[in-house]
């Protein structure tokens, strides 16, 4: 099991390269001309902002020519140039590469660098997330199982518990995004999909000058406008020394709106029995069903049991900066100094909901008949009910921030036959979620509650859903007094102090998650290169990594509000509920309630801290019996030292060129991780001395071997070819250290096992592309990948660790398996009988079954200038990737692929001139499946497949300044999740249109 990563680019050589920026777009970002070439020098496998041609890529004989440029006045800037540029880029690298590079105008015309990089063949933006957060798939895997990069240097991610947020990136720093989809020995390892490669242009690479730029953004949901603004500028106080700077501001504030059919159940004999017209042929005939008669199916059939109206709010701001020194003190010397800085801060996103469930209580009436689904379950989709199950309105705030900073230091020494460089890396990131939630309900009673209402889901058709609640409003704050629901229900408190005065309840509630990454880096390399030998070069290294993730995680109760304060006014209407889903959602329910949230923490604080707790920092007492404090309190530190070498060849069998590179890569890891563990729970709430602190340390090696060919066919068909080992290390949050022994309930023991020891997933890939670069500015690609992976996470399922012969450092005594049962030797006295306690364990560990994950993607760009006339400036593009999986998960199940579509395709045309440019973008991915975990029915999800149009526009209005107009969404595309069956519909996401209004300007 040593499978494992390599990477991309040599890190001197992505770092200090010596050649220049070339051809990367235009205004602050635009490279100057380059200046002479530095003798001998870098030889990355990927193209950098310090050496984006990739001219050295190996052996300077193999080097294709520069392509040749359309005559006439044809633009080479602006949309046609972004393309151009990145596949240049493509062509001249040794690795199997795709990226994106900034337009003329020196933007991404996309949302943002998520959006952008879905351009790219074998990328998938993940749109289950919330708060666009922009996280991708890459290659059918998830977005953490690649390694993000600034200028081919590692940086502290602003993670928390999924892959980095690129969202939380300004695109106005970077100049080009490159993907790297066979790392070789010589990169850095972690990317086990690929390495994402953020780039920024170094101080000399600039052209002199600088730039301002204003915007506007505009969100058709909610009616919400968002300024931005940019600024920066290069300077070259003489050819070998130069700085730059950019600072970029933006404001963010939309919205989604989402309609939950959180749940369905079926309906109980007993009201099978009221509507026996309707559903008696689906149940058997019972003492609670004599009417029913069982003729069709004995199964039952289901309805919704649970709708939430949800919407989210996210104004913030985002603050992104980078700036940079680069010094040349002579031709074989360069040093530079490059860092940047971004703050994404959204304190106050506001989460509205009304909650509606329904059970075996409610009086329920279909109003239409079943129908029978795919899988051969039955539904009602139209239905009215009376006493629904404790109907609530919800009011989260979730104050988001993600912020990271980095500075790399590099220093480069080169010759005609040698070159030596070092680098120095640190970087640190925060990623903070804080969750309050203040909840008003209408508690189900068994003479009623007075509340009714019609729903109809649509059968999957969201234009024809239709909702109805009374009385209005059907919430209300207005309650004499209110009375805490004690140490055994510690987050409500209720109109009466006896369950059956109870007819209104208020809940706070909240969820403190915050991460801290931090990362120190120093490298080392060294390459010698000969002259007409089959062995071009020789390049070696060392590099230290140490890395410090600090996780820390609350639950909060609402013990200690001063209830006191609280009057009629806290609760008032949703201020979504007027244009709730941009008037796509049929007839959506107006009778939606929500807390004034500032108002009602104005009043309810300060709280009282209970006896022998704490406060979290959002100020709320501690649930210490609530699993979030002892999972995720932890730090995880990874140091890794790891060295590399490879061999470069360049030779010529029958005319046709051959070059590339192989190499061994060795990485010894030390992990060490300090957490808590929970042995005891004192009291129901608990307190810090039910837990101990725990060391767990573990040491690995890997050994990490790459191979990659080139064959240049002709001039213009190039095959490459290569095969590798990586590794990823799990994401230190998804999977606790913590071992937590929960408080008996009824006599049984919940164990949740902690995973410190757990491997990083290992994966033998190969990949080929043939590519054919038919004319200037255009390029038909076809590629293909298997990558063979081991050691994935998934449910313990061996006896022998989940039931133990010794439980007594659990604090369970001695246990033995009985049947299907875990019994322990400690006797629970609280039943009819004394009987052995019952212990419930899980937990996560490798998976001894491989999986395989195969794909095929085609790319074809294409400019029209050879057409005649107003057609030449026409151009475009089209791209479609295919992406499968096989093997079996530790239970026998057949592997899926959570969030990644089986194909997914994007189709690109553009037609420019000297005055401006119109680009038209239109992406369409298939049905994907998401994670069973997600549906109470036990069932997976699915998303239906998607498409979305998207515009972008410019005019030059004069040399220095242009206008930029960007459309998003103009689909007005839907998210839709079904269960099995697209009428068993489970949740809609809308967005809505964006539109974004740009003015630049040079000086």
């Amino acid at each position: 099991m040593s499978l494992a990563v390599s990477r991309r680019r040599s890190f001197d050589a992505t770092l200090f390269a010596a050649t220049m920026l070339a051809g990367t777009p235009a205004f602050a970002q635009q490279a100057s001309t380059a200046p002479q070439a530095v003798a001998n020098p870098a030889t990355p496998t990927v193209a950098t902002p310090a050496n984006p041609d990739q001219t050295t890529a190996a052996d300077p004989q193999s080097q294709p020519e520069a392509l040749p440029q359309p005559e006439g006045d044809i633009v080479v800037t602006g949309f046609r140039q972004s393309y151009a540029d990145a596949i240049r880029s493509k062509r001249n690298e040794i690795a199997i590469t795709d990226g994106i590079s900034s337009d003329g105008l020196g933007r991404f015309p996309d949302l943002n660098v998520g959006e952008a990089l879905q351009r790219v063949p074998g990328v998938q933006i993940n749109r289950e997330a919330e708060g666009r957060n922009a996280t991708i798939n890459l290659r059918g895997l998830p977005g953490e199982y690649a390694r993000l990069t600034l200028n081919g240097v590692a940086f502290a991610e602003p993670i928390l518990t999924e892959a980095a947020p690129l969202g939380a990136f300004n695109a106005d720093i970077f100049s080009a995004i490159v993907i790297d989809k066979s790392p070789l020995a010589n990169a850095q390892s972690g990317g086990l999909s690929g390495n994402v490669d953020l780039q920024i242009a170094p101080a000399l690479s600039r052209k002199e000058g600088g730039f301002v730029k204003a915007a506007l953004e505009y969100n058709q949901l909610g009616d919400k406008f968002a300024p931005a603004g940019t600024v920066g500028y290069n300077h070259h106080f003489s050819d070998s020394f130069g700085v730059f700077g950019v600072l970029a501001y933006k404001k963010e504030n939309f919205r989604r709106d989402t309609v939950q059919f959180n749940s369905y159940s079926p309906f109980s004999a007993g009201q099978a029995q009221a509507n026996a017209g309707v559903l008696g042929s689906y149940y058997a005939r019972s003492a609670a069903c004599p009417s029913c008669t069982g003729s069709t199916t004995t199964t039952g059939v289901l309805y919704n049991s649970q709708l939430r109206q949800y919407s989210r709010l996210n104004p913030g701001d985002l603050y992104t900066g980078a700036a940079g020194a680069e010094w040349k003190p002579d031709d074989r010397t360069r040093v530079s100094l490059t860092g940047f800085y971004t703050d994404r801060r959204l304190p106050k996103t506001m989460q509205y909901l009304s909650i509606v469930g329904n059970n075996d209580t409610s009086v329920l009436t279909p109003r239409s008949d079943p129908i029978r689904l795919d899988d051969g379950r039955y539904v009602v989709t139209d239905f009215d009910f009376t006493n629904p199950a404790d109907p609530r309105s919800s009011t989260r705030r979730l104050g988001i921030r993600q912020s990271s900073w980095g500075i790399n230091g590099k220093a480069e020494w080169s010759d005609d036959a040698w070159r030596l460089s070092t680098v120095l890396t640190a970087s640190k990131a925060n990623n903070r979620s804080e969750e309050t939630s203040i909840d008003f309900d209408r508690l189900q009673t068994a003479a009623g509650n007075g509340a009714a209402g019609t729903l109809r889901t649509g059968a999957g058709d969201v234009g024809n859903f239709g909702y109805v609640l009374s009385p209005d409003p059907l919430i209300t704050s207005a309650v004499p007094n209110w009375f805490w629901g004690g140490v055994a229900d510690p987050t409500q408190f209720y109109n009466s102090p006896t369950n059956a005065g109870r007819t209104n309840r208020l809940q706070l509630t909240g969820t403190q998650s915050y991460a801290t990454n931090e990362l120190l880096a120093y490298q080392w390399d060294v390459e010698r290169t000969f002259q007409d030998s089959v062995l071009s070069g020789i390049q070696a290294g060392f590099r230290f990594e140490h890395n410090k993730f600090i996780s820390q995680g609350y639950r909060t109760q609402a013990f200690g509000l001063q209830t006191r304060n609280i009057d009629g006014s806290f609760v008032q209407t949703a201020p979504v509920a007027d244009d709730f889903f941009g008037g796509k959602l049929g007839n959506y329910s107006t009778n939606w309630q929500s807390t004034r949230y500032d108002y009602a923490l104005s009043k309810l604080l300060p709280v009282t801290l209970y006896p022998g707790g704490a406060l979290s920092p959002a100020g709320f007492n501690i649930r210490y019996n609530d699993n979030n404090y002892a999972l995720y309190n932890f730090t995880n530190q990874t140091d890794v030292a790891s060295g590399y070498a490879q061999a470069k060849y360049a030779f010529d069998i029958g005319g046709i060129r051959i070059r590339g590179n192989g190499g061994l890569r060795y990485e010894y890891a030390r992990n060490s991780i300090d957490s808590l563990d929970r042995l005891s729970l004192t009291g129901t709430i608990g307190s810090p001395a039910d837990f101990r602190n725990n060391n767990y340390t573990q040491r690995y090696g890997k050994l990490l071997p790459s191979f990659i060919i080139v064959a240049d066919l002709s001039e213009k068909l190039l095959l490459r070819g290569a095969a590798y080992r990586t590794y990823v290390r799990p994401q230190p949050r998804q999977f606790s250290p913590t071992t937590i022994v929960g408080n008996p309930s009824n006599g049984i023991y919940s164990v949740t096992l902690g995973s410190p020891d757990l491997r990083p997933y290992d994966s033998t890939s190969f990949d080929a592309s043939l590519e054919w670069y038919n004319r200037p500015n255009g390029i038909i690609s076809v590629a293909g990948f298997q990558k063979r992976i081991t050691g994935l996470i998934g449910q313990i399922t061996d006896s022998a660790q989940l039931c133990p012969a010794d439980g007594t450092a659990l604090g369970l005594g001695t246990l033995r398996i009985n049947g299907d049962r875990c019994e322990s030797s400690q006797i629970f006295t609280g039943g009819a009988v004394p009987t052995p306690f019952l212990v419930t364990a899980s937990g996560f560990q490798n998976q001894e079954n491989p999986i395989t994950v195969r794909g095929v993607e085609f790319n074809l760009q294409q400019s029209l200038d050879f057409l005649p006339g107003a057609l030449r400036h026409l151009g475009g593009g089209f791209n479609y990737a295919f992406t499968s999986i096989s093997g079996r998960t530790a239970t026998g199940a057949d592997a899926t692929l959570p969030g990644v579509s089986k194909h997914n395709a994007n189709v690109i045309g553009y037609y420019e001139t000297d005055k401006g440019g119109l680009r038209l973008v239109y992406n369409i991915r298939s049905k994907y499946d998401l994670a069973s975990a997600g549906t109470f029915t036990g069932a997976a999800r699915q998303v239906k497949a998607r498409g979305q149009l998207d515009l972008s526009a410019s005019a030059n209005l004069t040399e220095t300044v242009s206008l930029s107009f960007d459309a998003y969404n103009l689909t007005n595309a839907i998210r839709i999740e079904y269960e099995n069956d697209p009428r068993l519909i489970r949740r809609a996401d809308y967005d809505g249109r964006t539109f974004t209004i740009t003015a630049r300007a040079t000086f």
